[in-house]
């Protein structure tokens, strides 16, 4: 009587074959996708070109206090550790006047997606808390402490793009927005400077105009928009 063969897939040394053939996939499939992931950090910040959707067809130069140094004024990304080259506090960041301003805050001089606390362009201006030991990027930009900075007000009952406190540099209010035309407008509501997830109670895109009610201790930012009260 012929002895029948046992099926290959029951063979052990074949299931061995298939665990390390399927752990070499799943292997270099995640290290394809953080490659990719640190190829894009390192793009925004080496790359000198903006998007044109970032591109806002209003730009305008924030006075500085004229007593006041900039505490960095820079067009190529430069890095500074918070607590050894910056202190420690708020700070008032004001973009170029051509394009948007770039900031990159992280945990540490890696910039592996797990290191990054934020990251954003902005237009005209905006304002941030950092912390010893962070690690602060800017780009196309320049810095000051907040307390030394002169923040835009409204003129003819509009105000341009940027970061704004409820309360300090506009009224609470109900305010309506309207988006750049052929432009998709962005805003967002956050409960404090820190711009961590938590801290944010609203954000959205929109084309058409939206009207948002804005709370005393409101963090404002708005972009490719204009704001009237």
């Amino acid at each position: 009587m012929v002895k029948k063969k046992e099926p290959i897939y029951m063979k052990w040394w074949a299931w061995v074959i298939i665990f390390f053939i399927t752990s070499l996939i799943i292997n270099y499939t995640n290290a394809a996708s953080e490659a990719e992931q640190q190829q894009v950090k390192m793009d925004i910040l080496m790359d000198e070109t903006v998007p044109e959707d970032d591109l806002s067809p209003v730009m305008a130069s924030v006075p500085v206090n004229e007593q006041q140094t900039p505490v960095a004024d820079e067009f190529s990304p430069t890095t500074f550790l918070i607590g050894t080259d910056l202190p420690s506090g708020d700070y008032f960041v004001m973009a170029k006047t051509d394009a948007p301003g770039y900031v990159l805050l992280t945990r540490s001089p890696s910039l592996t997606v797990s290191e990054i606390i934020w990251q954003k362009h902005f237009e005209n201006h905006a304002m941030m808390h950092l912390q010893d030991g962070q690690y602060l990027t800017i780009k196309h930009a320049t810095l000051l402490p907040l307390e030394d900075a002169i923040v835009p007000n409204f003129e003819h009952h509009r105000l341009l793009p940027g970061t704004y406190r409820i309360g300090i540099d506009i009224p609470p209010g109900i305010y309506t927005l309207f988006p750049f035309e052929n432009k998709t407008g962005y805003f967002e509501i956050a409960t404090s400077i820190h711009h961590l997830e938590a801290h944010t109670r609203e954000r959205r895109n929109f084309d058409e105009p939206i009207t948002i009610a804005l709370n005393l201790g409101d963090h404002f930012t708005f972009m490719r928009a204009v704001i009237k009260k």
